[in-house]
């Protein structure tokens, strides 16, 4: 251990000058950004239009994607270079497809922050502690939701509540800690295809007023929802809901016009803190569960420079228009948060990695459910090395809709050994190794056969710590990820480092003659 912390010291020493780097635009200027329907599309068209017009130097062009995910897989095989997501696709555009971060969203508070996730309870519950929750009830927003799920149940696991067990099984866990609870959808076949998630994570829930479509993942269910899970508290169903700091503010005072809400009063709640404690519902900003990440606009890692100039370009001249075209509003279009969110008062550059914007108690949120991440890995892999089809082993069942990457982020890439996070892990594996070397930049991947070695290493690093149990593997997992943020870091504007394109062009011939 002690020779690792050394090396890992000389490296950060080495590349430390590297980090003063000044962001220099590449010769390519024309950014390709992925739109997801026609009104956002005539949006960018009219940016690229006014942009021509104003004589701002590159040409933006408008791609059409399907989904967020077809967005990302476009992004990450070169057809478009960038678009803007939301904190809950972050983790995942990072992780399965080996994305980076450009720029983010500020909305005029504290930079890169959206919301805050918080829990709120009857202020005449005087027993209640987030540190004490086994057997109380509980009422989420929904089922593999953010505010609803990830966030909390991260939070459970991560202060040693609740233990999810080898078999990586998420909603058993939460049963078997909470009384009862409302988690709309967690019965849903594709939450639930075998049907024995717990019945009791929909004790709390009541349908709508014909007593139907009990624990349903939509507003059919009067719990449904972050107004719904307040609701939930209201009526004495929940010890505690868990939505965004916004919630109370925007259903009280008559702004909600339901019968629950309106003899509701601010006075009759609280909120609940991570130490133990209780606060104030003004008092979100130091008690809460945690504070949800802005949108952000995701590239691969060798465009983070060339796109932020870009963007820097746009946003100086449309970013605070009062006429004529804005970055920053979608009025006039029929549809709201286009190419950017509305309420956006500026793009901050985003220097360090995807984890560095999601900042570190977010993602030790999300790293609660990496053990579903790294199941499919490894029993993909496992299955591949037996018979060399890339298929899953009918013998484990696999999280059918896992946090961190949720289908079909990651399970797309199964049939060819799980494309994308093979190279993610290779690429970790390059930056381990490189500590134990000489760091220079010709001992990093110099040809075809050193290639070869560290796909080998990448799948024996999974197979080994699978062989070992899921603990040891999310261990080198998270390692692994760990050391490789400081190559990312420094590769913004240098060649030192590889990119994740050139990284995977020089695998894909290794890994697909592996497959036949």
């Amino acid at each position: 251990m002690a020779h690792l912390e050394r090396r890992l010291l000389v490296a950060f020493l080495v590349f430390l000058p590297l980090l003063s780097v000044r962001c220099v635009s590449k010769q390519k200027t024309k950014v390709s950004w992925c739109v997801l329907s026609d009104a956002e599309e005539q949006k960018c068209l009219d940016l690229a239009g006014n942009a021509t017009a104003r004589n701002i130097r590159g040409t933006l062009q408008c791609i059409r994607g399907l989904s967020t995910r077809d967005c990302m897989d476009k992004i990450k095989n070169g057809t478009a270079d960038a678009t803007s997501i939301s904190a809950d696709d972050i983790y995942a555009a990072g992780l399965c497809h080996g994305l980076e971060l450009a720029a983010g969203e500020s909305y005029n508070r504290v930079d890169g922050i959206s919301y805050y996730v918080v829990v709120i309870a009857r202020r005449s519950s005087s027993d209640l502690s987030l540190l004490e929750m086994h057997e109380r009830s509980s009422c989420h927003p929904g089922i593999r939701t953010t505010v609803g799920w990830t966030v909390p149940i991260g939070y459970l696991v991560n202060t040693s509540q609740i233990s999810v067990g080898e078999q990586c099984n998420f909603p058993r866990a939460v049963g078997n800690f909470f009384g009862y609870s409302c988690v709309p959808g967690v019965k849903d076949p594709q939450h639930d295809p075998r049907g024995n998630n717990p019945k009791n994570l929909c004790e709390a829930c009541i349908g709508d007023e014909n007593d139907r479509h009990i624990c349903a993942n939509n507003h059919k269910e009067r719990h449904y929802g972050e107004a719904g899970a307040l609701r939930c508290v209201a009526e004495n169903l929940g010890d505690v809901a868990f939505v965004k700091h916004t919630t109370v503010f925007a259903n009280l005072d008559g702004k909600n016009q339901e019968s629950w809400a309106l003899d509701l009063e601010l006075e009759d709640l609280k909120l609940l803190c991570p130490d133990g404690t209780e606060a104030g519902l003004d008092e979100y900003e130091r008690c809460h569960l945690a504070a949800v990440p802005a949108n952000a606009v995701v590239v691969r890692m060798e465009d983070k420079c060339r796109v932020w100039k870009y963007l820097e370009r746009l946003q100086n001249v449309f970013g605070n228009a009062t006429e004529g075209f804005s970055l920053f509003s979608s009025a006039g279009y029929g549809e709201s948060n286009l190419l950017f969110s509305d309420a956006t008062h500026h793009l901050q550059r985003v220097l360090g990695s995807y984890t560095s914007w999601l900042g570190p108690t977010y993602t030790t949120m999300l790293q609660a459910f990496e053990c579903e991440a790294v199941l499919i890995i490894a029993l993909s892999l496992q299955q591949a090395s037996a018979d060399g089809t890339g298929g899953r082993n009918p013998e484990h069942q696999l999280p059918p809709h896992p946090s961190v990457c949720v289908p079909p982020f990651c399970l797309s890439s199964l049939p060819s050994v799980s494309h994308s996070l093979t190279m993610s892990l290779a690429f970790s594996s390059v930056s381990i190794l490189v500590l134990f070397q000489p760091i220079t930049s010709s001992n990093i991947l110099t040809g075809r056969d050193n290639a070869g070695y560290y796909f080998f290493i990448a799948r024996n690093i999974v197979m080994d710590a699978f062989q070992s149990g899921p603990a040891l593997m999310r261990s080198a997992w998270t390692l692994a990820q760990s050391v490789s943020t400081l190559l990312i870091i420094t590769h913004d504007c240098c060649d030192l480092v590889p990119t994740p394109r050139q990284l995977e062009l020089r695998l894909r011939t290794i890994s697909c003659k592996k497959m036949e």
